[in-house]
């Protein structure tokens, strides 16, 4: 796997902050960032859901395989060279039910958020 493409509303002031986070790290898989529900987005994936890619986190690896909502933000922080060590404490079975709650709840609130 040598990119991960990144669907996120761009419409969202938090989520165009992380983007901005996520992209000033360093990278040890390529992150590919395209607006949900774009033209870009759905051309590139047509047989993914956007509706709901823009209620969460969509990340599509190179490979073809689709990662959504705490599972995508999983494998952005995999995708990062200071964050790969905490990936895998996210996706262990005693973090994964928080790291679903967490994300949960952001994403819920994000529109109420401010930054």
């Amino acid at each position: 796997m040598r990119r991960l493409f990144v669907l996120y509303d761009a419409r969202c002031a938090l989520c165009r902050r992380l983007r901005a986070w996520l992209e000033a790290q360093n990278q040890l898989t390529s992150l590919v960032f395209l607006a949900a529900g774009s033209e870009a987005a759905r051309l590139r994936f047509p047989d993914i859901d956007h509706q709901a890619s823009l209620e969460e986190l969509v990340v599509i690896a190179d490979t073809g395989a689709a990662y959504y909502g705490p599972k995508a933000w999983i494998m952005c922080f995999w995708a990062l060279w200071d964050y790969r060590e905490f990936s895998f404490r996210l996706a262990s079975p005693e973090w994964l039910p928080m790291s679903r709650r967490v994300v949960a709840w952001v994403s819920a609130h994000r529109t109420r958020l401010r930054f």
